[in-house]
């Protein structure tokens, strides 16, 4: 019956506001007409949106207004023309009325516009909590009571924490929504002049809220303050204040509950009695005129009869209260037609004039278009002739770039082939000849039977056979550094293995090798590139870095070759090498390239060094 109501008592308001809407509309309709160009028109234009409400038209009013507003490339009010397009929109439309919140947002976001932001998520708590979500609604209130604390602005908190407590209260949780209430209701009693209705709802609603909860003392308690502000304002809402109480009261005794307390508070406000409240609530001026409250007068009392058991006045009330509702709703729906009729007929006007408008506007544009359309096509004609040249300019520049990158390819490949070449020639040279030559020597040297006849020529025996032997191990060491045997007879995973335990043996840092994946077999050239590089990382790492700890990881995967060289030694900055002492990372980057890969250095002061080589596995021909 609450709910039947309250549907009455709405529907007579909004009646009275059609009407008072019409009359609006006819003043703007024709006061639009006559304004020029700017934010006063485009607010204009939002007002009739407004007052429409939804629909067609409600909506070609806010299209409307979002393009002046583009236009005067206002954000202030290209916010507001978003946050009225989502009214135009049912429920059925949740994606429609979200995306223009959003834009809203987004709009007031650019000039931190906090009010705007506020309004923008205090509607999509009422929207999402009309929806049904009702978490979702909690955080959209949440944002607009932030917002609208940091301007700070007391009385749209205060409209926030209502909404917000509203929706607390529709999810069942009377207390978060008391909090809310009562919060809502600090900001609003510091109001000067003071809002005597809006009080009177937050009491309302408080009441609502304790009732529910079973403490009926407090509920009559918020209803009588609640009453107090609307007799204050002359509100005709007090009818619904004391039927609350007189409804409470019949409940309170229907519960056996002790009602001494809420007596003692009527006796305060003049009452004798329940039934003092509905006489009252009968006498109230207005109240006749108002359908809705009395159906509401006529439930309270039937509640009365019935707790008396009196259930034959009780009946006899039920029938003329169902023979008031079907007259009712005949008046009501002529008046809703009729209401309808007139709205109908002022959309109508508003569509024709704005037909006429369009048409008048279209005739001018096409002038306008066809001047564009000649300026338009000379323009195009220019500009593809020049991005014609420009095109041909770059065409034939790409084309030298490529020759000219072809030629480097070839002479680094033929550099980096004859260097190759030559190592192997001097290596074999070494180990064949000169190697050959010296061990040979050491035989020979070593047959000789001699008696010395005194120590000193005995040592320097002794010191010439060593100096042969460490002349034999210099010269297989230089030629296996030139080119190692074991990268040409067991490849380049046993070669950097090599490697890296004769540095780890031989200089006092600890190199380690890490291998992931199955090996691949790659080309001689793709294996002594790559040796090369880690074989002149290693060297940098010696002669620069003073690192402790030095690795060297080789990952095979499905399609990359990855090879990684860290220290964590002193490190240096790339941008500041001296030409000199960076031939090295220069010859890692020209061997990288050469073979078809990526190189990436980096390092800093104090931190180490790191270099990453990746290598497609698509671009390397297999051995």
């Amino acid at each position: 019956m609450r709910v039947i109501r309250l549907f009455l008592i709405l529907f007579l308001m909004g009646f009275e506001f059609m009407a008072g809407q019409s009359r609006e509309l006819d003043s703007l309709s024709v006061a639009i007409k006559l304004m020029p160009e700017d934010s006063l028109k485009c607010e204009t234009y939002l007002r009739i949106a407004y007052l429409l409400y939804s629909g067609e038209a409600s909506e070609m009013y806010a299209e409307k207004g979002l393009a002046l507003a583009k236009k005067l490339k206002s954000p202030r009010l290209v916010g507001k023309s978003y946050h009225r397009l989502a009214w135009c929109y049912g429920l059925d439309e949740m994606d429609k009325k979200t995306a223009y919140l959003d834009s809203a947002a987004a709009s007031f976001t650019t000039i931190n516009d906090a009010y705007g932001l506020g309004n923008v998520f205090d509607t999509k708590g009422v929207i999402l909590a009309t929806y049904g979500s009702i978490e979702e609604s909690f955080d959209a209130y949440q944002k607009a009571y932030d917002y609208f604390s940091g301007i700070p602005d007391e009385e749209r908190k205060a409209g926030v924490l209502n909404n917000w407590a509203i929706a607390e209260y529709t999810g069942g949780n009377t207390r978060a929504a008391l909090e809310k209430y009562q919060m809502a209701l600090e900001y609003r009693l510091k109001e000067v002049p003071v809002s005597h209705i809006d009080i009177a709802r937050l009491y309302q609603g408080m009441g609502e809220c304790h009732r529910i909860n079973g403490d009926l003392d407090l509920a009559a308690t918020n209803y009588l303050k609640g009453y107090e502000h609307r007799k204050a304002a002359d509100n005709i809402g007090v009818v619904e204040s004391m039927m609350s109480i007189a409804s409470l009261i019949y409940e309170a005794a229907e519960k056996e509950v002790d009602t001494t307390t809420i007596s003692a508070l009527l006796n305060e406000q003049g009452f004798q009695s329940s039934y003092d409240l509905i006489k009252s609530a009968e006498q109230t001026r207005g109240v006749l005129d108002r359908p809705g409250m009395q159906n509401a007068i006529m439930d309270v009392k039937r509640q009365k009869y019935l707790l008396n058991k009196d259930f034959e006045a009780a009946y006899n009330l039920l029938e003329q209260q169902k023979e008031f509702q079907e007259e009712y709703k005949l008046k009501a729906s002529s008046l809703e037609a009729l209401a309808d009729m007139k709205v109908r007929f002022e959309k109508d006007q508003l569509k024709i004039q704005l037909l006429e408008e369009d048409i008048m506007n279209q005739k001018s544009q096409k002038r306008v278009n066809m001047l564009l359309f000649s300026l338009g096509g000379l323009l195009l004609i220019t500009l593809v002739g020049f991005l014609y040249f420009q095109n041909r300019i770059k065409s034939g520049q790409l084309k030298l770039n490529d020759a000219h990158r072809e030629q480097q390819i070839i002479s680094m490949r033929s550099m980096l082939e004859g260097q190759e070449k030559e190592r192997s020639r001097i290596a074999r040279d070494l180990h064949d000849g000169l190697g050959n030559l010296l061990s040979s020597l050491k035989v020979n040297f070593g047959s000789l039977q001699i008696n010395f006849d005194d120590k000193n020529s005995e040592k320097i025996y002794g010191t010439a056979s060593e100096m042969i032997d460490e002349a034999c191990s210099e010269v297989r060491k230089i030629a296996h550094e030139m080119m190692p045997q074991s990268l040409k007879k067991l490849g380049l995973l046993k070669a950097v293995e090599d490697l890296v335990i004769k540095m780890d043996s031989v200089h006092e840092f600890s190199a380690e090798l890490h291998v992931h994946g199955a090996e691949r077999t790659f080309d001689d050239n793709t294996n002594v590139m790559l040796f090369r590089i880690i074989q002149e990382a290693l060297n940098n790492i010696v002669k620069y870095a003073e690192a402790k700890e030095v690795s060297v990881q080789m990952t095979y995967g499905e399609e990359w070759f990855d090879l990684t060289i860290e220290d964590d030694g002193i490190g240096f900055d790339p941008h500041a090498l001296i030409s000199d002492k960076g031939m090295g990372l220069k010859s890692i980057a020209f061997r990288t390239e050469f073979i078809g890969g990526t190189y990436d250095l980096n390092s800093r002061l104090g931190v180490g060094t790191l270099v990453t080589i990746n290598l497609p596995l698509g671009t390397i021909n297999k051995a």
